[in-house]
């Protein structure tokens, strides 16, 4: 064995883990201009509710397009000035009656839990929004280590989403929940 062997098989390895390293980047970037915690509860509520939609889709391999569809739609919104609140509220209510109304709570318990997550995951959010910001932070920081667990599971088990962005979301979640905890103190 060489030397000049050792990195070509590092490579792969790394490229392995690309939903890894694009949760770490994500997670610096929303990071590095902290100010408030609860200005990443959006991220916690669109993760909710895109594990939702792929749920209620039954399909999961959707889950990179809701993710890029919701993504883009909220920093459209943000940018044209337009509260995007009210449109991701009015789509959990959507989904919610959709999965309710279509079977979602019968099915295996990780797809049926999808919709008392984005209940609990939301109403987090949502509250933390009324609280003040170093309360409202830890809510937020709360409610992304439990989505993280979620996305444990969800990863483990290979259900509800594309275990590819599961990764993502799981260490996205974490090092978002450490990171407003640590930089809230």
């Amino acid at each position: 064995m060489t030397r000049t062997s050792e990195p070509s098989r590092a490579l792969p390895a790394v490229a392995h883990r690309w939903p890894t390293l694009l949760g770490l980047g994500f997670a610096t970037l929303s990071l590095l201009d902290f100010e408030d915690g609860r200005s990443l509860g959006f991220v916690v509520f669109l993760a909710a509710l895109i594990y939702l939609g792929t749920a209620v889709l039954g399909k999961p391999g959707t889950v990179w397009a809701l993710f890029i569809i919701g993504t883009v739609a909220w920093v459209v919104l943000d940018r044209l000035g337009i509260d995007p609140w009210p449109a991701l509220i009015g789509a959990a209510i959507s989904l919610i009656v959709l999965g309710v109304v279509g079977g979602l709570l019968w099915q295996p318990l990780l797809t049926a839990a999808q919709v008392p997550a984005m209940l609990v995951c939301g109403g987090a959010v949502l509250l933390a929004l009324t609280l003040s910001p170093q309360a409202g932070g830890f809510l937020v920081a709360a409610a992304l280590i439990a989505h993280a667990v979620q996305d444990v599971l969800v990863w483990r088990a290979n259900q509800v989403v594309a275990r590819s962005l599961a990764e993502f979301c799981m260490v996205l979640d974490f090092v978002l929940g450490a990171g407003i905890v640590v930089l809230s103190l």
